[in-house]
């Protein structure tokens, strides 16, 4: 039997053999972490990118560039999935599971109110849901982390033909 951690590294290597798949997830890096930053600025009123860039600190470029990578990560994986599959069983979970990688990170960047509340205004969520989130802010960005290497791991899972139903 093998180890998890053999697993989940052979999986997130098998793709990146592939220069396509490394020029995909360069590509979705850079999308995620423009979307991350810009969607505060769109939400807004007011906020500028120049506004923003200064807003953000260092520890939050590091949980920015660490979203941007993991959820660029999966999708990258599951690309590769659906492409050596050549079948569609596995599809509804990989589109599933993408926009629950672009809702994690978006959520997960959530570190203003200013930026937090329009963003949750479109959800219908009211002023009291964007205090709570803020108030635990890292909690919900260890959660995301967590549900994404699961999600990553079980991608690996299906790469190594350990699973077939993940």
């Amino acid at each position: 039997m093998r180890q998890p951690l053999n697993i989940f590294w052979l999986g997130i290597r098998e793709p990146f053999k592939n220069k396509n798949y490394i020029s995909i997830f360069l590509a979705l890096f850079f999308v995620f972490f423009a979307l991350f930053v810009f969607i505060p600025v769109w939400t807004v009123a007011g906020n500028t990118l120049t506004t923003q860039l200064d807003i953000f600190t260092a520890r939050d470029y590091v949980v920015l560039i660490f979203l941007s990578s993991l959820s660029s990560l999966f999708i990258a994986m599951q690309t590769y999935v659906m492409r050596e599959r050549k079948e569609i069983a596995g599809a509804s979970t990989a589109v599933g599971g993408g926009l629950g990688a672009i809702f994690a990170g978006i959520a997960g960047t959530a570190f203003c109110a200013s930026c937090l509340a329009p963003l949750f205004a479109v959800f219908g969520i009211g002023f009291g849901g964007v205090i709570f989130v803020l108030n635990y802010r890292w909690y919900f960005v260890v959660a995301i982390t967590l549900l994404m290497l699961i999600a990553i791991y079980l991608t690996a899972r299906k790469i190594n033909k350990v699973c077939t139903s993940c």
